[in-house]
This record gives C-alpha cells, sequence and structure tokens, in this order.
C-alpha cells in the first residue's frame, strides 16, 4: 500500500496537497519549491501531533472549524513576506504624477476616496500610499481617506498594524520622507501616527473569499493595487481575482498589477492605459475604446471589445519603436504579453503576440547585451 511514513511523502499524497493549496489559496507549489513545502507541512503536523500526512491533508480538506485555524498557520509558512516602502519606482512614479492627482481631482467635490492595496503583507504598499496622499492633499484633514490593506496571511498584518520597521523596509526611501513620516526608536523605525490612521487592515483569501464584502466596506474602490501577488498564483485563480477586483472598482476605478503579471489572461472588462512606466487597468461601464489618461502618449491601444488588434503602423513600426526608445520597446513587450499569445494581428500581417515578443526581446538584447 503506498502510504506516506512519518518521515517524507509518497508523490501521490505530495501532488494532493500541491492542489489542495492551489484550490484553497491560489498559491502555486513549483517543483523547485516542493522539498520547502514538505518541510512546511511535517512542521505544521509536528505543531499539532499528527504523525502520517494523510491525515493532516483529511484535516485540511474539511470545513470545520479546526480546518479554517490551521489554514491560517499554514498560510503564514507559504507566503513571500518580502516589501519594502515605494517599491517600483517607476510605478510609484506614475501614481504620484498621474493616477492619484487624477483622482484627487475627480473626487473634490465629495472629498471622498477608497484605495486598497490587495496583498500587503507587512504594509509598507498602503502605508506607501498614505504617504502619498498625504503629500499631494494640502487639505488632507477635510478628505475621507480610506486605504485598506488586505491579505491572506494575519501574521503579516499583525506586523503591518504595528507599524514598525527595520532600515531595510525603507531602503529606496527619499532621506526626506524618512525623516518627516518616521521615528527611530532602538534601530527600528516607526510610522507617522497620523499616516498610521489612514489604513485599515483586513485578512482576505482573494481565492475563496468574497469580494467585494459590504459588510467590511470592502467595495467602491477607486484604485486597487495588486503587485508581486499573481506570480505566485494559479492562471485561474488569477482569472477568479480579477473578476473580483472588478466589481470591488467604482466605474472608472484603476487596477494595478506587477509587470507581465497578467500574461495570458482575458482583460476584457477592462480598458487598458499604457504608461511608459506601466499599464494601467481600468473599469468601464461602457465599450472597451482605449484613450490615454492625461496626456500620454502611446503608439498601443485597443480597437474593439473582441478584436485584440494594435492601433500602429507596421510599416514604421520599426522607427517608432527606435524613436521611442528603448523603454517603449518594454512598454509594448509588456503589453503584448497581456494578450492571447496565438491570437493573430491583422494589422501587423497576422503575426501572433508569441511572435511580436520573441522579436521584441530579442531587438532589445542585441541593444542591451548585458541584460539578463
Amino acid at each position: 500500500m503506498n502510504v506516506s511514513t512519518p518521515n517524507e511523502l509518497t508523490p501521490k499524497i505530495k501532488q494532493a496537497f500541491i492542489r489542495l493549496i492551489a484550490q484553497h489559496t491560489g498559491l502555486v507549489i513549483r517543483e523547485r519549491d516542493q522539498a520547502s513545502l514538505t518541510d512546511k507541512l511535517f512542521a505544521r503536523m509536528k505543531a499539532i501531533k499528527l504523525t502520517f500526512p494523510e491525515d493532516y491533508y483529511l484535516l485540511l480538506n474539511c470545513q470545520t472549524r479546526e480546518a479554517k485555524q490551521e489554514w491560517k498557520k499554514l498560510v503564514v509558512l507559504l507566503t513571500n513576506l518580502e516589501s519594502y516602502f515605494f517599491r517600483d519606482k517607476e510605478q510609484c512614479k506614475l501614481l504620484k504624477t498621474k493616477i492619484l492627482p487624477e483622482l484627487i481631482q475627480r473626487h473634490q467635490v465629495d472629498k471622498t476616496l477608497r484605495l486598497c492595496s490587495a496583498g500587503c503583507s507587512t504594509g509598507e504598499e498602503p502605508y506607501s500610499l498614505a504617504i502619498m496622499l498625504n503629500e499631494l492633499i494640502p487639505d488632507i484633514d477635510s478628505w475621507n481617506l480610506v486605504i485598506f490593506g488586505i491579505d491572506i496571511n494575519q501574521e503579516a498584518l499583525d506586523k503591518a498594524k504595528k507599524g514598525i520597521y527595520r532600515a531595510w523596509s525603507l531602503r529606496s526611501i527619499d532621506p526626506k520622507i524618512k525623516h518627516e513620516y518616521f521615528k527611530r526608536i532602538d534601530n527600528h523605525y516607526h510610522i507617522d501616527d497620523k499616516v498610521k490612521s489612514l489604513v485599515k487592515w483586513q485578512q482576505v483569501n482573494l481565492v475563496k473569499d468574497p469580494f467585494p464584502q459590504a459588510h467590511l466596506d470592502l467595495q467602491a474602490f477607486d484604485l486597487i493595487i495588486c503587485r508581486n501577488v499573481f506570480i505566485y498564483f494559479e492562471s485561474s485563480a488569477i482569472a477568479q481575482a480579477l473578476d473580483k477586483f472588478y466589481h470591488a472598482l467604482q466605474p472608472l476605478g484603476y487596477l494595478i498589477t506587477g509587470h507581465s503579471e497578467l500574461y495570458g489572461q482575458l482583460l476584457k472588462q477592462f480598458k487598458t492605459n499604457v504608461f511608459p512606466e506601466s499599464l494601467v487597468y481600468q473599469r468601464q461601464t461602457e465599450s472597451l475604446v482605449y484613450t490615454p489618461l492625461g496626456d500620454v502618449p502611446s503608439p498601443l491601444t485597443w480597437d474593439t471589445e473582441d478584436d485584440y488588434t494594435l492601433a500602429f503602423n507596421p510599416e514604421t513600426l520599426e522607427h517608432d519603436l527606435e524613436k521611442n526608445t528603448i523603454k517603449m520597446q518594454h512598454v509594448a513587450l509588456n503589453l503584448l504579453k497581456q494578450l492571447p499569445p496565438n491570437t493573430p494581428l491583422q494589422k501587423l500581417g497576422n503575426l501572433t503576440p508569441s511572435e511580436l515578443i520573441k522579436q521584441l526581446q530579442s531587438s532589445l538584447n542585441s541593444i542591451e547585451p548585458d541584460s539578463p
């Protein structure tokens, strides 16, 4: 009989755990991480005094209170807590110069702004948003500002609530911001209480939990940021989360993800705004027709809801890419990665996104030989 021993997993039960974890959390356990997964499973089994992996699997696969509590403990071991303030300088620049100022202007009358950091880990991202808003809104005390930090890992949220960080979390922060919004105590940095008061925290499983959640006020957001989360998710789990984000956004609300994290996903419910710094997705109430936000020019656009095409002249593509420099080539590459890989693009000689991606990557490699 193929049963695991107290010190090892059989291939069959290991795969069963991997499938169960994906179903419950969306997390993909890659082959290189499977040895680490085994150690984590046995660590939890030892903590609750179970001997055989099959018994632990049965516990996790139940709908009991004990199972829910155990999932909370296991998730702490499965999730990555790496984060820091003002992560991804280009996206932060876009937020500070375009997205947040536009939202602030949009809400000058009602003075209400609602933001969400999904997969917020230990809180650096939502606190970064709070600092940006404090810098951008002169009369901030007269505004009703709500920033939600949501994460599946309750232990990470508990750390976030404290607002105490090591210097490593502030490694890319502007010295002026560090001086104004943090107090150093015993080699730790305590975030300003005014910033802390802008952020609320809630444990949310983006796969299993309903979202939006009216009773927790997790709804009607002007902006949702979900960066460096989907790189750990199965494709089907990403699709589920995107649908939930769409319904949790206000009309014309924005979604920002990590670069290329939505590769292969169907995004027809969102309008795609293209900036040199990043792609930004927007909830629409009508047919999806691309219009750039502000004055940012872009050679890339959606034509219709059903036809994935790029609205630029194939005869001038090479010249345009050269003219717009390497940065615009990266923009084109990021957008192409969002399209279904085998969809023929009529305006580009029926080449597919995957073929164009190869061409752009080859071009970039020839220009940037030292790039990874």
